[in-house]
């Protein structure tokens, strides 16, 4: 089967492949990449949409938080009929809720939520709230999973109501949860049956079933089947036992057995193989064959290996769709570690602050003192970017005090040239600085960072060693040369291999929805992606680039 990992790396293929087919088309014909711009937008607003539907207190809250890997939607609450609660990806935890009749959005905390979308909180709705959308931080959503948590069955949510129509066309799986206490009753499966109308796919639920001994949930499972058969026909075997309680806490404390025999894995699995292999080729084949029709027609020479291109797309989808994978298909535990931190490089991070609290010391003496103003001039002044540093915090009668020494040196050192030799040789000479002053800081601040965090790190322990900040490609080099075990040599570098990776597709999510003009889509982590890829490579904009690195040169 396709991962989600794989099934979004052939929408970025496809991206790129229509982003070079409209360029090609606008320099031809002006105007004419509006069809381009419509495929951008399909694959801008695809997502994977799961509704979440049954009884109260089934454990629906508890299955979506389960799914999630976190212990975030509050549970035991019984919601408003007519407001619908969605779960989509977030960079942080919120609520944002929408107002009938209004365009404007108010944001509330998820401890808050039951105050807006229950009878308790908000009595016969006086709030008028139409929908509450919560955001969360989760690797699932991240890729792509839309949840829509539904009232209980007594709103009968797939009737034709204002709130629930919006949904029904986008529904890819409904999953209804039922329990062992009364598997099945009448009112599931007359919903069942409605709902099959509408889903593209569906999956039966017995949750809690730890709560039941196995010969007990052997029977249950029979007797469920058997009402399911009647509904949908024989054959549809998707249905579950599990407890998704316990399938929580195994993903929470990483026991992977007890995550087993919660059921939750097996349940992951065939939904997760379900939405891949049928939006692989529901959606993106059909897009593929809506790019090689456009790149046909379009007739540009230079279009021409682009349609192989797609063509090739399409049959290496069908091929991954119908394959089996070594890579684990079950939603991720948790994010991985690279995907905590924050992505400014703790070691630049340092230096910055070293280097800019020795600039501001040091412009008070250079403006004030002559034989710091002498000495700066002998050592031929800061670096070109420690210059501009000074700069920016110092004032325009800091600069004009602490500089005419050197100014005037530069200008006397010129005039004693004689030759085109001698000339270039000066030059070079006064474009490098002899021994920047804020450039010893630096390197200083490296070593302290480097000695501070590798510390650190081996305190810690391998079990521990989710580093909370990104590194940055010159500053690993660093570590990495004074890392004296192998072993945490070689998880500094795989986990920022995996924090590449991951930024990697941030950018390409957002190009994608910037395409596709679906901006507003985009999470915090997208937006700024094109920063955080940059100091990835190269450091902070603020920190020599290339900072020296004394052991391996």
């Amino acid at each position: 089967m396709m991962t989600l990992q794989q099934y979004e790396r052939y929408k970025f293929r496809l991206a790129e492949i229509i982003r070079f087919a409209s360029a090609i088309d606008y320099e031809h014909e002006k105007g004419s990449e509006q069809h381009w711009r419509e495929l951008s937008a399909r694959l801008a607003d695809d997502r994977f949409n799961v509704v979440v539907a049954g009884r109260f207190n089934r454990g629906k809250s508890t299955l979506m938080n389960a799914l999630l890997g976190m212990d975030r939607l509050p549970t035991g609450i019984i919601p408003l009929t007519s407001v619908i609660t969605t779960v989509r990806y977030g960079t942080s935890e919120r609520v944002l809720l929408e107002f009938d009749g209004s365009a404007l959005r108010g944001e509330a905390s998820l401890d808050d939520l039951a105050e807006y979308v229950t009878e308790k909180g908000n009595p016969g709705n006086k709030r008028h709230i139409r929908s509450a959308e919560i955001q969360l931080p989760a690797e699932i959503l991240r890729r792509g999973f839309f949840f829509v948590d539904t009232p209980g069955l007594g709103s009968a949510i797939f009737e034709n109501t204002e709130t629930t129509e919006r949904y029904i066309p986008e529904i890819d799986v409904l999953v209804l949860v039922s329990g062992y206490e009364s598997p099945l009753t009448e009112e599931e499966v007359r919903f069942l049956s409605s709902a099959s109308a509408y889903a593209r796919g569906i999956f039966v639920v017995l949750n809690k079933h730890d709560t039941v001994p196995p010969q007990s949930r052997a029977d249950v499972l029979q007797y469920a089947q058997k009402a399911i058969d009647e509904v949908l026909g024989e054959g549809s075997r998707n249905i579950f036992s599990l407890s998704a309680r316990d399938g929580l806490i195994g993903k929470q404390t990483r026991d992977h057995e007890a995550l087993r025999a919660s059921g939750l894995q097996e349940f992951e699995e065939q939904l997760l193989e379900y939405l891949t292999t049928n939006r692989s080729l529901l959606v993106l084949d059909a897009i593929c064959d809506r790019v090689a029709t456009e790149l046909r027609a379009s007739g540009h020479p230079e279009l021409t290996d682009a349609v192989e291109e797609v063509v090739g797309l399409k049959g290496e989808l069908r091929s991954d769709a119908g394959v089996a994978h070594e890579i684990p298909s079950t939603i991720p535990l948790s994010p991985p570690a690279a995907a905590q931190r924050n992505r400014f490089c703790e070691i630049c991070g340092g230096v910055l602050k070293e280097v800019i609290e020795f600039l501001r010391h040091y412009q008070y003496e250079l403006s004030t003192r002559p034989e710091v103003q002498r000495n700066h001039a002998k050592l031929g002044g800061f670096c070109p970017l420690h210059t501009w540093h000074y700069e920016q915090i110092s004032s325009p009668h800091g600069v004009c005090t602490s500089y005419p020494r050197l100014l005037m040196r530069f200008a006397e050192i010129l005039r004693s040239t004689a030759g085109r030799e001698t000339m270039l040789e000066k030059l070079n000479n006064l474009l490098t600085a002899l021994d920047c002053p804020a450039c010893q800081v630096r390197r200083a601040a490296e070593d302290k960072a480097v000695q501070t965090l590798t510390a650190r790190w081996i305190k810690l322990g391998a079990q521990d060693q989710a580093v909370r900040s990104a590194i940055c490609l010159p500053h690993l080099r660093l570590l990495v040369s004074r890392s004296a075990s192998e072993s945490f040599a070689r998880y500094l570098v795989e986990t920022e291999a995996d924090l590449l990776e991951r930024t990697a597709e941030d950018t390409q999510r957002y190009a994608v929805r910037h395409d596709g003009l679906r901006r507003a889509l985009t999470s915090a982590e997208e937006r700024r992606a094109y920063v955080d890829g940059l100091q990835l490579l190269v450091g902070h904009r603020a920190v020599d680039a290339y900072p020296v690195v004394r052991d391996i040169i």
